[in-house]
């Protein structure tokens, strides 16, 4: 049976290398996407779109897929946002700005996605991104809201794993160093992107995560050689 994944933030630098991966590999893409947002055309793929910081949109989003395909095989839960600033430039709007972002938009997701793999008979994978400065303070202290937003999706995915477990249910973190996107040579055109990793990259890695393969790491660092 042909896998069914949801992908959010498929439009992305890294999001566009995902989808053309799960694509090229087979599977059924169904894509959440922001209004008028340009997606790829292809007969695997169906776009919707979804305002993942809405929890009603969201509960109604997987809803109709479930019932469409009977079953979501993988979840890739991509979207994101970055924000420089260490505590005293750290205010209520910064967190709640990469607080929503990050964490509201992976968790209204995997909340009603998980219940669906809960009733599948071979349960299912969540993948998440993490961050590097969530697991370095000395880097994180100086992207405050950013690290503690991204904190919170480890934490998120442990707690799936605890309750999946029975159900074969497996969430995965991955950890990318700096990606080598547009955005981000643009944001940083002193830094060298010869150490940072690649979309394409991490969109083999995350094929891998999905296979059938029983896979006992729950965070995966990707790094390069940064």
């Amino acid at each position: 049976m042909t896998k069914t994944i949801l992908i959010t933030g498929g439009t992305g630098g890294l999001g566009q290398a995902v989808v053309k991966k799960m694509l090229d590999s087979g599977y059924k893409v169904v894509l959440a996407t922001e209004p008028n947002a340009q997606t790829v055309s292809h007969e695997n793929l169906e776009v919707f779109e979804v305002d993942v910081t809405n929890e009603e949109n969201c509960q109604s989003f997987v809803k109709t897929i479930s019932a469409k395909y009977k079953h979501i095989d993988v979840a890739m839960l991509l979207v994101g946002g970055f924000m420089m600033g260490n505590l005293s430039q750290t205010d209520e709007k910064a967190l709640e700005k990469m607080f929503t972002l990050n964490f509201k938009t992976a968790y209204l997701v995997a909340r009603p996605v998980f219940e669906q793999m809960q009733n599948q008979s071979k349960g299912g994978k969540i993948i998440f991104i993490g961050a590097r400065p969530a697991l370095q303070a000395e880097t994180g202290k100086e992207m405050l809201a950013y690290s503690l937003s991204k904190s919170l999706i480890f934490s998120l995915s442990d707690l799936l794993n605890a309750t999946g477990k029975d159900k074969n249910i497996q969430s995965t973190v991955i950890v990318p160093s700096t990606i080598d996107t547009p955005a981000n040579r643009k944001a940083m055109p002193d830094s060298d992107p010869v150490s940072w990793v690649s979309p394409q990259d991490l969109a083999n890695l995350m094929s891998f995560v999905i296979n059938d393969n029983i896979l006992r790491e729950s965070v995966l660092k990707a790094y390069n050689n940064a």
